[in-house]
């Protein structure tokens, strides 16, 4: 059986395709990608948090004040209309934003109500809002200042204002950990991308070696050994195991150097609290892999060993990464967490314990009852592939 493993393990290593679907993209390609697009989402969005706007008044000084206090700041400036069609003025990008006063306003501390603007922007994108919200910001200073105007008009106290402005303010007492926090989302976020590469990297072993060895005609003379068909299937097996939490263990590796990469040895901004996470909890991540991996490995081999052709297995492998991918969502769902029933459940299972373990609030009792009901699914899927490789009529479909 090692023999067939080794042989099998040394194919695959050979096997450019598979090299570059289950090593090359995971580690570097995806890696690159991942925080190339972040950087450049980071740059984009630095860049519209400085972006000189330029910005226009109308009536603008019946507000006293209003005006100065954007041209006071950095990246303001004041520029005038060339025309009354504000949405040409706009669109042709001679300016920014237009500040309107209504005719026979006057400013809140003087009227003592609430008066009126109109503010003229294109807000198409992300990047848009950004600019909407410096505009907005300056506006809501001006308006705290006509409040404490306003307050000394009714002769108020500045105590006097914040009530009315807000009755009840909360101060927020939260007790959960920041680990907690964000390990609400980020756990789930991990387990679907650890799940994805467990799948993804028993995908293209499973295919070699199942429809694979079938249309290169090796089947049949690894048939003729004196191996018995069910040491065969454990030694393709134990190679699609390998290769899917290689894949993993690689990428993982790959991502905390890219990391360091891209930050250039520094802390990442918001990945401090993984720091927090014991290394008994990263070892029960590693744990909570295997007989997951093992589920995977054989429903893909089964697959592939009852396709007909390469053609037909990459058909069966889209509904078997659904199977993969969904379970994993329901850990995002609010409140779904490790329970005696939830611990039932495959894949999802899996998901919420990684969640737990990020976010430092697991079980561990329920930690065995959930490596217990998957490693018993894991066998009976690894006996139901032994079983099916022995079929003649399986393997030799036509």
């Amino acid at each position: 059986m090692w023999l067939v493993y080794k042989k099998e393990l040394l194919e695959i290593l050979r096997d450019k395709k598979t090299l570059i679907f289950s090593i090359l993209l995971p580690t570097i390609i995806f890696p690159v990608l991942f925080f190339g697009i972040g950087k450049f989402t980071q740059s984009k969005t630095q860049e519209a948090e400085i972006k000189e706007l330029k910005i226009a008044f109308i009536n603008g000084n019946t507000f006293e004040g209003l005006p100065d206090l954007f041209t006071a700041e950095k990246h303001f400036k004041k520029v005038e209309l060339e025309s009354s069609d504000y949405k040409a003025e706009i669109l042709n990008d001679k300016v920014d934003f237009i500040i309107e006063v209504p005719e026979n306003s006057e400013m809140p501390s003087q009227s003592r109500k609430q008066e009126l603007i109109n503010l003229y922007y294109k807000g198409a994108s992300k990047l848009d809002n950004i600019s909407n919200k410096r505009v907005k910001d300056i506006i809501e200073a001006y308006n705290n200042t006509e409040r404490l105007a306003l307050g000394e008009r009714f002769n108020l106290t500045t105590d006097n204002v914040k009530a009315f402005n807000k009755p009840i303010a909360v101060e927020n007492k939260n007790f959960a950990s920041e680990r907690e926090r964000i390990g609400e989302f980020a756990g789930p976020l991990i387990a679907y991308i650890l799940i994805a590469l467990a799948v993804s990297g028993a995908m293209y072993p499973a295919l070699e070696l199942g429809v694979g060895e079938k249309e290169r005609g090796t089947l049949e003379t690894l048939l003729l050994t004196p191996m018995t068909k069910g040491k065969i299937v454990l030694a393709k097996f134990g190679v699609i195991f390998t290769a899917s939490f290689f894949t993993v263990i690689v990428t993982l590796l790959s991502y905390f150097v890219w990391t360091w990469i891209f930050t250039m040895g520094g802390k990442m901004s918001g990945l401090d609290f993984l720091s927090n996470i014991s290394g008994l909890d990263l070892l029960l991540v590693a744990v909570l892999l295997v007989p997951l991996t093992s589920i995977f490995a054989s429903i893909m081999l089964s697959a592939s060993i009852y396709a007909k052709n390469m053609k037909e297995a990459q058909a069966y492998m889209s509904p078997i990464f659904m199977l993969g991918f969904m379970p994993v969502i329901v850990a995002f769902v609010p409140g779904m967490e490790l329970t005696v029933k939830t611990a039932m459940i495959p894949i999802t299972n899996v998901a919420l314990a990684m969640k737990d373990l990020v976010k430092g609030t697991v079980d561990y009792s329920m930690i065995m009852v959930l490596l217990g009901s998957t490693v018993v699914i894991a066998g009976a899927l690894l006996y139901f592939t032994t079983q099916f490789f022995k079929k003649e009529k399986v393997l030799f479909r036509s």
